[in-house]
């Protein structure tokens, strides 16, 4: 009789925290219905797409014609993330293959992220280009204040990041992988955090270049966003634009 009872005490406490977890989530779900800015949910289950293939201009906000597929899961030790970015006929006129070095002045994807609800003054910089170089990097953007910038190099080779880029220059693609430490991503503050403030970035020139200093501007390039800050030049360090990524 004894084992009974405690065999429908386990039961119960089962169900009251499956129907707790339940609770929660659609508290996380309703909470973040209403933003201004994106939401993208993922699991440990499968890679989730983002709903859309288009980014968004910086200037201006409406979405541009490329399309770049993006995909992300994740599990206790790591974020993964795939990358498409599509339409681009000019896979072969970037120029930088040493890790941490300005890739942003060329064609790149980008990835802004910090850990917590708020949109904060410390987040990470994540640049991968189609060579398969990495830019990894700790922004202090005093946004709030004095409008200050610095960046500090985080050690590649220390960090743990895993990355890889595959070309097909014949169908104007490029493709990037990124495993992304979640002990790194704990960051500006070292807690387990289930909400992440993220934003992602594509460059993308528009014109051919002959010489491989070229630099990638307003008049060249499109510098689009999945979630635009909408000003009048391009920006991606807008920290209060950032979206919410959602670990489910």
């Amino acid at each position: 009789m004894k084992k009974i009872v405690t065999l429908l005490v386990f039961a119960v406490l089962i169900s009251l925290s499956c129907i707790k977890d339940s609770s929660d989530k659609k508290q996380i779900e309703s909470k973040y219905q209403s933003m201004e800015v994106p939401v993208f949910k993922i699991n440990k289950e499968n890679f989730t797409a983002l709903p859309s293939l288009h980014f968004y201009h910086s200037v201006g906000g409406k979405p541009i014609e490329e399309e770049t597929l993006v995909e992300m899961k994740y599990d206790k030790d790591f974020l993964e993330i795939k990358l498409e970015c599509r339409n681009n006929p000019r896979i072969d006129q970037n120029y930088y293959t040493q890790d941490n070095t300005y890739l942003f002045h060329q064609e790149v994807f980008e990835l802004f992220i910090s850990n917590g609800e708020r949109a904060k003054e410390n987040y990470l910089e994540i640049q991968l280009n189609p060579n398969n170089a990495l830019f990894l990097g700790k922004v202090t953007n005093k946004y709030k204040s004095d409008n200050s910038y610095a960046l500090e190099l985080i050690d590649i080779p220390a960090s743990g990041v895993e990355h890889t880029v595959e070309k097909d220059t014949k169908n104007k693609i490029w493709k990037g992988y990124l495993k992304l430490p979640i002990t790194l991503l704990q960051y500006p503050n070292k807690k387990a955090e289930t909400v992440f403030r993220l934003n992602m970035f594509r460059i993308i020139s528009n014109i051919d270049h002959t010489n491989k200093e070229w630099s990638a501007n307003a008049e060249n390039a499109t510098f689009a966003c999945w979630s635009s800050p909408n000003t009048a030049k391009p920006q991606f360090h807008a920290p209060e634009h950032f979206g919410y990524l959602i670990l489910e």
